[in-house]
């Protein structure tokens, strides 16, 4: 069953709906002030827009109908691409990690011929992952690393930490990326 929101009659219509991308980020919730009410008499009738600058933080903002700005369709098709490029990177990941995992084929023939199992055999992939895919590994490696109670409690302290390790795959990632985006740029 599709879900319905009813909005009172007497009340404006909002201008945006939930999940629109906007500048300040992406619509999570609204909320409306009537002018009958202490909020619409003390900071004006009107909808109010819940957005979320980062979907990685939990920090949200609020903002009046009035200073909600759209992104152009050229923002919003970079946007969108960006988002396709993250999910594809993850997408073929996991993949990797689907065609790498040990499988194990036990078969037996005709309990007639008295013969055992044959031995398992280990599937191994096609075509060597991505190197995105391996960058993104190493991201979720380093993390695990870093927030390990055993290196927490180690007192190291080397010329470059995890960190940096990770600023330099995010450079790579980047790198990456512009390349892809020349690529296809060069393509069009």
């Amino acid at each position: 069953m599709e879900s319905v929101i009813s909005i009172p009659q007497h009340w404006n219509n909002p201008a945006y709906i939930f999940g629109q991308r906007t500048e300040q980020g992406e619509i999570i919730g609204m909320k409306y002030y009537a002018p009958d009410t202490y909020l619409g008499r003390q900071y004006g009738e009107g909808w109010r827009y819940v957005m979320l600058p980062d979907k990685n933080q939990e920090d949200e903002e609020h903002q009046d109908e009035g200073k909600v700005k759209l992104l152009t369709p050229e923002q919003l098709k970079t946007l969108l691409q960006a988002e396709i490029d993250y999910y594809s990177r993850q997408l073929e990941h996991m993949k990797f990690q689907l065609r790498t995992m040990p499988v194990t084929v036990a078969t037996t023939e005709s309990t007639a011929h008295n013969e055992a199992p044959t031995q398992p055999h280990k599937k191994t992939w096609e075509s060597p992952p991505t190197l995105e895919s391996f960058i993104d590994a190493a991201q979720v490696i380093l993390k695990q690393i870093s927030q390990h109670p055993d290196f927490v409690t180690l007192e190291y302290q080397p010329d470059l930490t995890i960190t940096d390790a990770q600023t330099a795959l995010s450079y790579l990632n980047d790198e990456l990326d512009q390349q892809s985006a020349a690529i296809v740029k060069g393509s069009d």
